[in-house]
């Protein structure tokens, strides 16, 4: 996946959790190594964080870190500061609490793009994360501040789809549910 960045969202302040859910032990290691471990595919990663634990870890993987001082901004505000960093011209945007995510599925994205539309996964008719942006889209991310998302992006243009599966839809919000 030469051409297509990957930007990792990992600045969330994990409310519902208590403590930073990403550094939580998750059958065997911490959450946000499932999300490095799809990197691993992808020449560019751009990880937007807030945790300076998390960017010693991404920048020993190699990845490109934009430290995010405003993570009260919300996930526009993370969406934003990554697509800024980008100069490919597609991203993929994805959260980093969804350890069940295939990296099938972000190849199965990557291999439909076509470069003018978004390609944004659904779940039972739900969209949901992760998204690839297409260059021509960089712009409206980039003045994104709240926490809604890229979603408010599409507006009525047209998208295409990706289907996830019941577990890879799944992320984890509260401690019971990475036990």
């Amino acid at each position: 996946m030469n051409n297509i960045s990957l930007i990792i969202l990992a600045s969330g302040f994990s409310r519902r959790f208590v403590s930073n859910k990403l550094l939580y032990e998750f059958h065997g290691k911490k959450l946000i190594e499932y999300a490095f471990d799809k990197a691993s595919a992808f020449l560019d990663v751009i990880v937007v964080t807030q945790y300076e634990k998390i960017k010693e870890m991404a920048e020993t993987l190699g990845y490109r870190v934009v430290m995010n001082d405003h993570p009260e901004y919300g996930q526009g505000h993370s969406i934003a500061l990554g697509v800024g960093a980008c100069q490919n011209n597609a991203c993929i945007l994805m959260v980093a609490d969804m350890p069940y995510l295939k990296l099938d599925t972000l190849k199965e994205m990557a291999s439909i793009q076509d470069g003018k539309h978004i390609v944004i996964c659904e779940y039972n008719g739900i969209l949901c994360n992760p998204m690839l942006l297409p260059e021509c889209y960089y712009e409206k991310a980039k003045r994104l501040c709240n926490d809604k998302g890229a979603k408010q992006i599409i507006g009525n243009d047209m998208y295409l789809t990706v289907s996830l599966s019941e577990e890879e839809f799944m992320d984890i919000d509260e401690k019971t549910e990475a036990i």
